[in-house]
C-alpha cells in the first residue's frame, strides 16, 4: 500500500516539473519592425536603428525571452568579451519585465562610427561620454570613450543583428532580423575638411574670438549633437547659470541659437526715439510743461519778476495792515467800556453820600 502511494505521488509530480521547466519557443516571438539611417557610410557616421512593432512577450512561462540587439563595430579592434555575444557588443532593449509594465514604445538606437576624426570624449558625472557611445531612447547603454577617436572603423559590411535570447541562458538565441551597414573608406585626417575635434572652436569662444553662431554652426558640422554641446560649455563655464543668465540648459541650443538673433534683431531694428521738447518764447511767463504725464520744471528769467509772486505779496500786505486796524479798534472799545463802568461807579457813590 506505501509502495503504491508513492508510486502515484511520483506521476503526480512528472507533468508539475515538466510544466515548470517547459521552454519558451524563441520562434514563435514574432519580429519587429526594424529600420536603420543610413545604412553606409565613412567612419565617423552616426547611425540610427528604429525598432518598432515590439510584440508582446507579457503571457510567456519562465525562463523569459529578452529582444537583445547585437552591433558588430567593436569586434575589429578586440574591445570585446569573445566568450559574450560571439566577440559583439549586445544588450537587451525590450524584456519581460517592459512587457509586464506595457512598454512596448519604440525603440531608438544611436551611435557614431570609430573614427580618428570623431571629437575627444567630454568628463561629466563621473563618466567619459563620447559621440560613440551606444544610447537607447536618450538612456546610455555602452561607453566606448577610448576606441571613438583612436581609431578608424574598417571598411567592410557589417550585420546588425535582433535576436530573441533567454535570460537564464545566453546561449539559447533566434535570430530575427540581420540589417546590413556598410562602411566605406572616408577622408584620412590630413585630408579631412574639419580634422580638428572641435576644442580649437571651445577655446575661440571661450577667448572670445568667434561669436555664438559660429560656435554652433562649427560644432554642428563636426558631428556634435545637442548635449556635448552643452557639456562642453558646462566645461568651460559658459552655460547661461554659470553666466549669471535665467533658463533653461536643457534645451540649450534653441535657447542660446533664439538669443542670438534676438540680440542680432534688436541691435539692427531698434532706433532711438528722442521727444521733441516745445519752443519757449522770452516774452512768455511759462511756468510748467507737461509732456507725456511728466512734469519738467522750466527755468525762468532772473530778470523778469513773476506775475504771481507780486500779487502774492500785495495780499498779504494788505491783509497785515486790516489785521492792525481792527486790534487796535478792538483795544479802543475796550478802553471806553472800561470807563464808562468807572464813571457810573463814581456817580454812584457820590449819589449815596448825598
Amino acid at each position: 500500500m506505501k509502495n503504491t502511494l508513492l508510486l502515484l505521488i511520483g506521476l503526480g509530480v512528472i507533468p508539475v516539473c515538466n510544466a515548470v521547466w517547459a521552454t519558451t519557443d524563441l520562434s514563435t516571438l514574432g519580429s519587429p519592425y526594424v529600420t536603420i539611417s543610413p545604412n553606409s557610410g565613412p567612419p565617423g557616421t552616426k547611425i540610427t536603428i528604429t525598432v518598432s512593432h515590439i510584440p508582446d512577450i507579457s503571457k510567456t512561462n519562465y525562463p523569459y525571452p529578452d529582444l537583445d540587439i547585437y552591433l558588430p563595430f567593436s569586434q575589429p579592434f578586440g574591445t570585446t568579451l569573445t566568450s559574450h555575444c560571439g566577440g559583439q557588443d549586445c544588450f537587451p532593449i525590450y524584456t519581460h519585465d517592459d512587457a509586464l509594465n506595457q512598454d512596448f514604445a519604440d525603440r531608438v538606437i544611436t551611435f557614431s562610427l570609430p573614427s580618428t576624426n570623431n571629437s575627444k570624449p567630454i568628463f561629466l558625472n563621473g563618466f567619459e561620454n563620447a559621440v560613440c557611445d551606444v544610447t537607447v531612447n536618450g538612456k546610455v547603454m555602452e561607453r566606448f570613450s577610448t576606441l571613438c577617436n583612436t581609431k578608424d572603423e574598417p571598411q567592410g559590411t557589417y550585420g546588425i543583428k535582433l535576436a530573441w535570447t533567454l535570460e537564464s541562458d545566453s546561449e539559447q538565441v533566434y535570430t530575427t532580423k540581420i540589417i546590413p551597414f556598410l562602411v566605406t573608406s572616408g577622408p584620412s585626417p590630413s585630408e579631412s575638411p574639419i580634422a580638428d575635434n572641435g576644442n580649437t572652436i571651445l577655446k575661440e569662444y571661450q577667448n572670445g574670438t568667434i561669436s555664438q553662431a559660429q560656435f554652433y554652426t562649427e560644432l554642428k558640422s563636426r558631428g556634435w549633437n545637442d548635449e556635448q554641446i552643452r557639456q562642453a560649455l558646462a566645461v568651460i563655464g559658459k552655460l547661461p547659470h554659470q553666466m549669471g543668465i535665467s533658463g533653461p540648459d536643457t534645451k540649450l541650443s534653441i535657447y542660446q541659437t533664439n538669443s542670438t538673433n534676438n540680440t542680432n534683431t534688436i541691435q539692427k531694428n531698434t532706433t532711438v526715439s528722442v521727444i521733441p521738447h516745445p519752443e519757449i518764447k522770452q516774452d512768455v511767463n511759462v511756468t510748467k510743461i507737461k509732456q507725456e504725464n511728466n512734469t519738467f520744471p522750466v527755468q525762468q528769467n532772473s530778470t523778469t519778476k513773476p506775475t504771481q509772486d507780486n500779487s502774492t505779496s500785495q495780499i498779504s500786505q494788505s491783509g497785515s495792515i486790516w489785521n492792525n486796524i481792527i486790534i487796535g479798534l478792538s483795544i479802543t472799545a475796550a478802553v471806553i467800556m472800561v470807563g464808562v463802568v468807572i464813571f457810573v461807579k463814581m456817580h454812584r457813590n457820590k449819589g449815596n453820600a448825598r
